[in-house]
């Protein structure tokens, strides 16, 4: 038996998915009832995957608020009935997973509903990007003055100032011209040696503030709320991967920054994902047409006003590739599910004990 960390669940498309394999009904709904006089207070879960009765009989009057929700059975169900019925390419399995390059294989996954990929991941969160740029300039002068700070306590820089401090007090005792000369330049050539010590030990590149801004304006225009999830089967082919966009409310911990200190947006350890197939780009990319219709020199009148404004559509594509990435050999998706699946360890299994 697999134990799962369900670290992101799109609820409602998986609701949706197993009821049209299945046909079952499954409810994911708040509801509120109200018992009076004897009555059984009971949590019911009616639900194709779990049935389950609890709490007990009370004579109080009480509202009962019941916020229902599928149990983690159901998710499991719903991908092994992807898989029985052929709607799932399941890359976990060696017999299966061929390379992203091969074209009767992306022929095979243009006609397939979900894919089901394991490996390295990385997520990408446009919106942290977007706080930290703005916050950058503050956090580098904390590091720089942190530097300094660490600097000035140092037993080289203590030494030295030290050294400068006694020269220096020396210096108004000495009465010959020449002499006080030679000893005000060595004076500045250690003043010299300790800025440059100072400033090796504090230089932390500033970004220029129009670089900040423009990260800003640009995740705005094309990337807000965007947190993208790549999958990476094969870690010596990075760009044979597959990724989708991860709705933060989808997400199992509602604290979604708590990810970044558990996992990671780099996480060491294997994550899967399940999603349906959106894109399969081909190799030499897009050669449909939808404008193809207006290259004629006879365009009425009212074409050429269509042709205007559909056009200003396709001149964002451009634009549009850049931020959506998805390109040969990468394989699009709508994400279902992103978990960690755990099988036990016999290593780590305690012997069954006879009692006390």
């Amino acid at each position: 038996m697999q134990l799962y960390d369900f670290i992101y669940v799109d609820l409602e498309k998986v609701i949706s998915i197993y009821s049209q394999m299945t046909g079952g009904i499954v409810e994911a709904l708040e509801r509120s009832t109200e018992n009076s006089r004897s009555a059984d207070n009971k949590r019911s879960y009616d639900f194709k995957v779990l049935k389950h009765d609890a709490g007990g009989t009370t004579n109080d009057r009480s509202a009962v608020k019941e916020v229902i929700k599928p149990h983690h059975a159901l998710l499991a169900e719903t991908e092994e009935a992807l898989a029985t019925n052929g709607y799932l390419v399941d890359l976990t399995d060696p017999m299966v997973a061929k390379s992203f390059r091969d074209p009767e294989f992306r022929a095979q996954l243009k006609e397939t509903f979900c894919i089901k990929v394991r490996g390295r991941a990385v997520f990408e969160d446009y919106e942290r990007m977007k706080k930290i740029a703005a916050d950058f300039p503050e956090v580098v002068k904390l590091i720089n003055k942190s530097s300094e700070s660490s600097l000035f306590s140092s037993p080289e820089y203590i030494q030295i100032k030290s050294k400068l401090d006694s020269a220096e007090k020396a210096l108004k005792s000495i009465k010959d011209r020449n002499e006080r000369s030679r000893e005000e330049q060595r004076i500045s050539d250690v003043r010299r040696e300790l800025a440059k010590l100072v400033a090796s030990a504090t230089k932390v590149g500033m970004v220029d503030q129009w670089i900040l801004d423009g990260v800003k304006t640009w995740i705005d225009a094309f990337l807000p709320g965007i947190v993208n999830f790549r999958v990476y089967p094969n870690p010596e082919l990075p760009d044979e991967h597959v990724f989708g966009h991860l709705k933060k409310r989808c997400f199992e911990d509602a604290e979604f920054g708590a990810l970044h200190f558990t996992y990671g947006s780099f996480p060491t350890e294997n994550l899967t994902m399940i999603g349906v197939i959106t894109s399969v780009p081909a190799e030499g990319g897009e050669t449909f047409s939808p404008l193809a219709e207006f290259e004629k020199s006879d365009l009425a009148d009212y074409e050429t006003v269509e042709n205007g404004f559909r056009g200003v559509f396709r001149g964002f594509d451009g634009m549009e590739r850049m931020v959506r990435t998805s390109r040969f050999p990468r394989i699009l998706v709508q994400p279902l599910t992103v978990y960690r699946g755990v099988r036990p360890n016999p290593s780590f299994r305690r012997a069954a004990s006879g009692g006390r």
